[in-house]
């Protein structure tokens, strides 16, 4: 199932692509759901689809959340694999998922999302999806997922939920709301979708306030999260998702606190410490200039990071959900 309001001719190619999988095609039937605040009307996607797949129209007023509730209706199957426009699936990820689900001790499982290395490896961006995936790997092996890959995973339909219409982060919601009861949530990581594209570092930290904002969303709407006796794999979600957005000011307290030790031991040693790192910094950059721009770059995006928690913070304050 594809919730979408991009260009029809992306979302053919997307269809073509998922025909192309080793499951069974009898078995298989692929809904696209159109966002209503999409420019192209339904019918444009029908003409795309040329058969393919049936076109359903998402629930008004429109966003994700709604046009998902209207195509997982719109499914008979026992199970839902639910994939984005713009990512590839590889031939057997459907399988391993469906698969996956043959352990009825699992309502939903995810698959892993694979960014091209050329575009984030070595990148303080692509560090930090290694650390993603090792972080999903153990929740999974512990009890569950506190988050699934919106673009590649799989649930029991019998169990899906109805979405809150303005909900910004279905893929926390879900696997959160199975837990509360009493389902786990797997992780397969050998199915995969590949992702083609390369965000620049403002699309970067807007999806990251976005994500981030919808954790405390669901803190308002869902409060029962935020209690050890009702949410199982609690410790998971503080630990992944709540200290994601308290990072910046767990390292602004620390910094209070280490001035009055700068204080007493500033003079000589403080000093020494600068003179090196002035000297370093102009090594550097007169003898690699690339790497020095490299390094410099990397720095500034991993202290820019710091303020999407903030941005997400005052976003929640305010009541302000609509971040898309």
């Amino acid at each position: 199932m594809i919730a979408t309001r991009d260009d029809p001719v992306v979302v053919a190619r997307r269809v073509a692509n998922i025909q192309e999988t080793k499951y069974l095609c009898e078995h298989l039937v692929i809904i696209v759901a159109v966002d209503a605040r999409s420019a192209w009307p339904s019918e444009e996607y029908r003409m795309a689809m040329h058969g393919s797949a049936a076109v359903v129209d998402g629930d008004a007023p429109g966003g994700k959340a709604s046009t998902l509730n209207a195509g997982v209706r719109a499914a008979s199957g026992e199970l839902v694999v639910f994939a984005d426009s713009r990512q590839i699936f590889a031939p057997d990820t459907i399988p391993l998922l469906v698969q996956y689900l043959g352990d009825s001790r699992f309502g939903a499982v995810s698959g892993t999302l694979a960014l091209v290395p050329e575009h984030y490896g070595g990148t303080v961006l692509g560090l930090w999806w290694q650390f993603e995936l090792f972080l999903r790997r153990s929740e999974a092996a512990i009890h569950s997922l506190v988050g699934v890959t919106g673009a590649v995973y799989c649930i029991r339909r019998s169990l899906w939920t109805s979405l809150p219409w303005n909900l910004i982060c279905d893929d926390l919601f879900v696997p959160l709301h199975l837990a509360m009861n009493g389902h786990r949530v797997g992780h397969c990581e050998a199915a995969q979708a590949f992702d083609p594209r390369r965000l620049n570092r403002t699309e970067e930290f807007r999806r990251r306030v976005r994500t981030l904002t919808g954790i405390l969303q669901l803190c308002a709407w869902r409060p029962a999260v935020l209690l050890p006796w009702r949410n199982p794999v609690w410790v998971q979600f503080a630990c992944h998702k709540l200290l994601r957005v308290a990072t910046p000011y767990l390292v602004l307290l620390v910094a209070i606190g280490l001035i009055p030790w700068l204080v007493r031991t500033s003079g000589t040693w403080l000093a020494g410490t600068i003179a090196v790192l002035v000297m370093v910094t102009l090594v550097l950059a007169i003898t690699r200039p690339s790497m020095a721009r490299k390094l410099g770059s990397q720095l500034i995006w991993a202290a820019r990071l710091h303020a999407a928690p903030v941005k997400a913070s005052l976003n929640a304050l305010r009541g302000r959900w609509d971040v898309w």
